[in-house]
């Protein structure tokens, strides 16, 4: 439970005391995986899912479309569903086509090597490239057809590509409203041989149904044709006609940039467990489609390595690659891909990245051995002391290829205690946990004089359904005499012990050696709907979510000294449309964006200023689940960063992280700050409640604060608020 403050809490804040060491800007990192609609339409912008008409890969639940109630008919590939029919249509899937499954470095996937057992291929065994076959008798006229959300209220243009072969003289291409009706109709002829055709669409009007995000209309892709004989199609693409270099998602690039996003991590995730970069290089039409194991569906590789690092140009972000870890690849095939990407054109990779269109190198800094590597649900999967000769491997093989890389090793969480000890055999851990695992202590025993960065991730979940028996979390309300809006506030409210879990990683670091250990936050996030039915929900875009990511803001800039990347598994930035509606207004991703924006806006390097916090109100946690320890948890948080000399520009972020008491903060800048020369404002729920959430400004509350005279002032803190006070050199 939470103690009440009597007094006000007091934050000192010593504008010319500023650390040692600079802030790197890369602690503004978002990650990227190929999952749901992320990577398509999110970055490479095609609306089509699996425009190859290839059997599809469905080890995952999460392995359709956007649309749920898609049932695809015997002869149809998934997602796909009959067009228009009048008479007698038959359709078919025959092996073959212009492109598909063939080809794909898969083998190891097909055979189930190193795959967990919940995401075995489904099908199994080899499965050959198909394509979509309509057979016409004469009397009947259909195809096939493919539900859409297209941005038309962005774009009136689009471009379909598709191959298509028979002996009827035309098909017909056409976008058109569920109902019917055409918004835009194209003839294709069609020929005995594969003709491949770019067929230019602009919509009469946009669709009159729309979705939840009503910038997206409900439309319907056909490709049919009449009269008798038969019609083949393959490898069918949508992309709009504003789409950037006529393949990247505008709004995509520009809600990156808007968030001053520094660094992407890419492919993944679990994802990247399996990626094997040859599939993705070379021209798209040579490149395989790929299952994907983890996520189920599959990758039409259309975004491969060089697409990926044109995007983080266009969105001015440093990129963070990470290499797969599992016998079918290697340290060898680990080196060819730093070579292809940073390999000047004199050697064998490097000339063929040149001869694919990309005669620069790309100069990547940073590379991760592995994703989590220690999970049982990883490609790969193996324990510690292995890891740990890997690691070396493949960290001498890639550096010997660029020596001025920076290659991190897969550490964990060390409260991350449902996983296991860091071996793999005969560890079965209860459901509340057991032992802290030594996966880190016997990987820095193995390779802790190679190790140049360790890349760790963090899951805020509490208990979790996957780790705990059914009425764990009612039970947990019992016996700690606590109440479901008590569970959420001990979750928004983790990243206040993360200096702790950061501590605990130095030091061991530093018992094994490793006096100066950079770390990588590779992916940390809350998980909001680990709840109960009916429990208040911290959904992105609340400005209950909106003060955990401050307050992970400040425990990242904090930090800084040894975190010198992360990156926040937060998909919002990247623009994938839902029957469901698209993503909420997000302060919580601003907070960011303000404190990278300011930096990014002088060539001065920032530091972190000495921002001293007493008298917060004080909340016990109890353990919460099996990765969330007991301890005390300040509700008032603040930090500052700044540049350094007698007139800084300054950034001061505060969080209440109460959801039910409000808060007198007294902030006093010493040093001959005077707070008039600060702009503040305050974010506080709208109506008083953090759980309310919707578009822009409908879930809070902007108020100018004050500022007043002299060196102090005081700020009245709402439940769930964040307090932002800013100062230029200027004013």
């Amino acid at each position: 439970m939470t103690e009440a403050n009597e007094r006000p809490v007091r934050i000192d804040v010593a504008a010319d005391r500023a650390g040692a060491w600079t802030i790197d800007p890369n602690l503004f990192g978002r990650f990227a995986e190929h999952i749901g609609g992320a990577m398509y339409p999110g970055v490479v912008e095609n609306y089509v899912t699996n425009g190859t008409f290839d059997v599809w890969n469905a080890s995952s639940d999460r392995a359709g479309g956007p649309f749920a109630d898609v049932e695809s008919p015997e002869g149809v590939a998934y997602p796909w569903e009959l067009a228009t029919v009048a008479g007698d249509v038959h359709l078919e899937r025959p092996v073959g086509g212009v492109r598909g499954r063939d080809h794909c470095e898969e083998d190891a996937l097909v055979e189930g090597v190193e795959v967990p057992e919940g995401h075995r291929l489904e099908p199994s065994g080899p499965v050959e490239s198909r394509y979509q076959r309509v057979d016409l008798d004469g009397e009947g006229e259909g195809g096939v057809g493919q539900r859409l959300a297209l941005p038309d209220r962005r774009a009136s243009s689009f471009e379909v590509g598709l191959s298509v072969r028979g002996d009827v003289s035309e098909c017909a291409v056409a976008l058109e409203t569920p109902e019917g009706d055409a918004l835009a109709r194209e003839r294709v002829p069609v020929s005995n041989g594969w003709v491949r055709h770019e067929v230019a669409l602009t919509l009469e009007a946009e669709s009159p149904e729309r979705y939840a995000d009503p910038r997206y209309g409900v439309v319907v892709l056909t490709i049919t044709a009449a009269g008798e004989g038969t019609l083949d199609v393959d490898w069918v693409t949508l992309v709009p006609g504003d789409a950037v270099e006529g393949k990247f998602n505008p709004e995509t690039v520009d809600a990156l940039r808007q968030a001053d996003v520094t660094t992407l991590r890419w492919p993944g995730g679990n994802y990247a467990s399996q990626y094997r970069w040859r599939n993705g290089v070379g021209p798209v039409s040579e490149r395989p489609v790929v299952p994907v194991a983890n996520w189920g569906g599959l990758d039409q590789n259309s975004l491969g390595t060089n697409e990926w690092l044109r995007f983080c140009d266009l969105v001015d972000a440093e990129p963070y690659l990470t290499v797969p870890v599992w016998s079918a690849a290697g340290p060898e095939e680990a080196a060819a891909w730093v070579e292809y990407v940073n390999g000047d054109t004199d050697t064998e990779y490097g000339a063929l990245r040149a001869e694919h269109g990309y005669e620069e190198p790309w100069d990547v800094t940073y590379w991760g051995v592995g994703n989590e590597v220690w999970g049982h649900w990883q490609i790969g999967r193996t324990d510690a002391d292995d890891y740990a000769e890997r690691y070396r491997e493949y960290r001498e093989a890639m550096c010997a290829v660029d020596p001025e890389i920076e290659v991190d090793a897969c550490g964990i969480d060390p409260w991350f205690t449902h996983v296991h000890d860091g071996t793999c055999e005969g560890v079965t851990l209860p459901a509340e946990g057991g032992e802290p695992p030594v996966w880190n202590e016997r990987l820095f025993e193995g390779a802790a004089e190679a190790i140049d960065g360790l890349d760790v991730h963090r899951y805020t979940e509490g208990i979790s359904s996957h780790t705990s028996e059914p009425g764990a979390r009612e039970a947990w309300l019992e016996a700690n005499d606590e109440t479901p809006l008590g569970y959420v506030e001990c979750l928004i409210n983790d990243p206040a012990s993360w200096d702790d879990m950061f501590d605990e990683v130095r030091a061991l670091a530093a018992n094994h050696g490793v006096e100066d250990l950079r770390l990588t936050f590779g992916e940390w996030g809350l998980r909001a709907n680990a709840i109960e039915e009916g429990w208040p929900l911290a959904a992105r875009g609340t400005m209950a979510h909106a003060v955990f990511a401050a307050r992970a803001l400040c425990s990242l800039l904090r930090n800084g000294e040894d975190v010198d990347l992360a990156h926040w598994t937060d998909f919002s930035g990247y623009v994938h449309p839902s029957p469901r509606g698209g993503s909420a207004d997000h302060l919580g991703a601003r907070f960011f964006a303000m404190v990278a924006g300011a930096m990014d806006e002088t060539d001065e390097e920032w530091y972190l200023l000495e921002t001293a916090v007493s008298g917060s109100p004080i909340r016990e946690r109890p353990a919460t689940g099996v990765s969330i320890p007991e301890g005390e948890l300040p509700l008032i948080d603040a930090v500052t960063v700044g540049t350094d000399g007698p007139d800084p520009q300054l950034v001061t972020v505060l969080a209440n992280g109460s959801l039910e008491q409000a808060a007198t903060v007294a902030i006093e800048f010493q040093d001959g700050v005077e707070v008039q020369a600060l702009e503040g404002r305050l974010y506080a729920a709208a109506d008083g409640d953090p759980f309310v959430r919707g578009g822009e400004g409908e879930s809070y509350e902007i108020e100018t604060i004050e500022t007043g005279d002299g060196s102090a002032l005081e700020v009245a803190m709402p439940p769930a608020s964040v307090a932002v006070l800013e100062r230029t050199p200027s004013k």
